[in-house]
């Protein structure tokens, strides 16, 4: 009787996947996206607070160069003026930019609009002196804002009699962005 050896016989080779292992990798390729797509699917909320606090800087830059410039022409003690900057004339309030549209276009040398057509979404609150400004595009509500609030001053009654200016406050707010 003849033994028949293993070692010259032929292997059978397979190529491809097991469905098993082709199961194991669909699983696996769900797990990450239920993990890694609610990562991604916020990226224009960031987008929109990182535009609204790289904006809230450069009001901060311009409002201090509109000052300084206030200064050196002498009138930062004056209810109103104008300053002038390489964009154009800038209005003041006691030194700083006044909180209208056509000031902050002209500091910030950035366009508002009211109705998404500019780089950022403003709205003038005269009453208050304020301006609230949005990210372009975005629903308007309170959680995604830059607030300015205009320059105030107070007269000394006592001598010696002077006016105290209280700077603009610049307020940023991104909870809901």
């Amino acid at each position: 009787m003849k033994t028949q050896s293993l070692k010259n016989q032929p292997l059978n080779k397979q190529a491809g996947f097991t469905l098993v292992e082709l199961i194991i990798v669909i699983v696996i390729l769900g797990i990450l996206a239920v993990v890694a797509a609610p990562r991604f699917l916020n990226l224009q909320g960031d987008a929109n607070a990182s535009t609204l606090e790289g904006l809230q800087g450069s009001i901060r830059s311009g409002m201090n160069i509109v000052n300084g410039k206030s200064i050196i022409a002498s009138n930062q003690k004056e209810e109103t003026a104008t300053v002038a900057v390489d964009t154009g004339d800038v209005a003041t309030v006691y030194g700083y930019p006044a909180a209208t549209q056509a000031a902050f276009e002209a500091f910030l040398d950035v366009k508002f609009a009211a109705n998404n057509t500019a780089d950022f979404n403003l709205v003038e609150i005269t009453a208050d002196n304020k301006v609230i400004i949005f990210p372009n595009s975005y629903v308007q509500t309170d959680d995604c804002r830059i607030e300015y609030t205009q320059a105030t001053a107070a007269v000394t009654t006592t001598a010696p009699i002077k006016t105290v200016v209280t700077a603009p406050i610049v307020t940023l707010v991104t909870d809901g962005c």
